[in-house]
């Protein structure tokens, strides 16, 4: 979709009463969240960012090492913001865009703007442009006399574009907006709006499913309410990152429990712990890699560290059991619980997996179903040995398309050899969903490919059995 229309330049809300101390800031930023995350899950995310004891403990030991309030605050952010900023997952990678907008909320209390942005209206007919925007800001928006956004930073997967989706409003982020003054003519060029309505269409009309890819607790409740046939992808980092040390089995298992809970039977694909390589714990010290893509990430990495994986294969477990006791009607027809392993290379690597679930119980396959994330070449190219071990696969074609086309899909230079719709990423995905149907199991794709319009067809003539889409824009049904 593309909209054109005069440019009105953003300017932030005026400062109003500074504070002296953190914690006063905090007591502001923390009302004005509470108030705003009623009815919106972007900022209910934020609000148990902020409420993370990480955060205001890391502020006020700075200060107590000698730093002021900002000083303090802003390098408490770059700490977090660093845990964030280079994870190769899109998604993830994107969070850090959350954590500088707490930051920034906490910064204007201090500086006297409030916490919260005030209402910005933008006359009718024209489009909003901005060197960068915060889901704060949104929230001070009146979108209906908003025809688009044009914004210099932020990334297809922010919760800005969530949020701009949500409300109908093409969105177009990662241009130069340096030169653009007020009044002249701009266009907004967002390919991804008016696609999810295109979408299901055509994948109800298949008799495919449509799942949804969350984060936390609140995505999943977003995509459940949205009228999504279960989540296509739970990514458990957030409950590892953001913190200084290894979250307890009980936490975990609390976190699953409730998750399998929202999907309200629906089925729960869980990837388990996806870091290593460029994707870094604090609490968890690796020596560095030449070549973190190619390294000890994923499923390679928890097989590495029994230690720390067991305790998470342990909690899906006991969350699985627990769901199963409250409401044995949703085992019925199989466990909704759906363990998902990434970066898998090898059948090996699935039966080792499986072996470590059946030391924790051997009656494991009644709790949860084991798949695979296709996302290697290797994965792809011995897809049919795969599936003989693996209960589903689910495609991820961000890493599959740089690992196929030897592209760091970080590297703009290389964005023309960057592509999931090349004759060999889509080879591969063939080969993946014929073997997958050979064996009689599922496959589904959970990549930023599933949500792009312009390959639903293509996809579901492959074969596709569900698309899990990384947006919620419109209600599903």
């Amino acid at each position: 979709m593309i909209v054109s229309g005069p440019a009105t330049i953003w300017h932030r809300a005026p400062a109003g009463e500074p504070v002296s101390s953190f914690d006063e800031a905090y007591a502001i930023v923390h009302d004005a969240l509470e108030r705003q995350a009623l009815d919106n899950p972007v900022l209910a995310a934020h609000l148990e960012m902020l409420e993370d004891p990480v955060l205001s403990e890391t502020v006020r030991g700075n200060v107590a090492a000698g730093m002021d309030a900002l000083t303090a605050m802003d390098a408490a952010r770059d700490t977090i913001i660093s845990m964030f900023g280079q994870i190769d997952d899109e998604y993830l990678a994107a969070r850090a865009d959350d954590v500088r907008d707490i930051f920034g909320r906490l910064r204007d209390a201090m500086t006297g703007g409030g916490g919260a942005s005030a209402p910005y209206r933008v006359s009718k007919g024209c489009i909003l442009v901005a060197e960068e925007l915060f889901p704060s800001d949104m929230t001070g928006l009146d979108f209906s006399s908003l025809p688009g956004i044009l914004c210099h930073k932020g990334s297809v997967t922010s919760h800005v574009c969530i949020i701009a989706h949500a409300k109908g409003v093409p969105i177009q982020v990662g241009v130069d907006v340096s030169g653009i003054r007020e009044g002249d003519t701009v266009s907004v060029d967002d390919p991804m709006m008016g696609g999810t309505p295109y979408i299901v269409a055509r994948v109800r009309a298949a008799g495919r499913k449509l799942l949804v890819n969350a984060g936390n607790l609140d995505e999943i409740k977003a995509g459940i309410a949205a009228g999504a046939d279960g989540i296509g992808i739970f990514r458990t980092e957030f409950l590892f990152l953001q913190r200084d040390s290894m979250p307890s089995g009980e936490e975990q298992r609390a976190m699953y429990r409730e998750a399998l809970l929202e999907c309200l039977g629906r089925p729960l694909v869980l990837r388990t712990l996806d870091v290593g390589g460029d994707k870094m714990l604090p609490y968890m010290p690796l020596p560095p890699e030449d070549n973190p893509f190619l390294g000890l990430r994923g499923v390679r990495l928890c097989l590495e560290h029994p230690d720390i994986f067991n305790v998470q294969l342990r909690a899906v477990l006991d969350a699985a059991r627990d769901v199963r006791e409250l409401r044995p009607d949703w085992y019925e027809a199989g466990s909704p619980m759906r363990l998902m392993l990434p970066m898998v290379c090898l059948v090996d690597e699935i039966r080792q997996v499986k072996e470590l679930l059946r030391a924790i119980d051997p009656d494991y396959a009644s709790l949860v179903q084991v798949g695979i994330m296709v996302e290697t070449p290797a994965a792809a190219l011995d897809a049919a040995a795969m599936a003989a071990e693996a209960a589903f696969f689910s495609i991820g074609t961000n890493d599959l398309t740089q690992y196929v086309m030897a592209a760091d899909r970080c590297n703009p230079g290389l964005a023309r050899l960057y592509d999931p719709f090349s004759p060999a990423v889509r080879r591969a995905v063939e080969l993946t969903v014929e073997a997958a149907h050979a064996a009689g199991i599922p496959v589904g794709m959970c990549g930023e490919m599933a949500s792009d319009p312009r390959a639903t067809d293509l996809l579901l003539a492959a074969g596709l059995d569900a698309l899990s889409l990384s947006q919620i824009k419109l209600t599903l049904e």
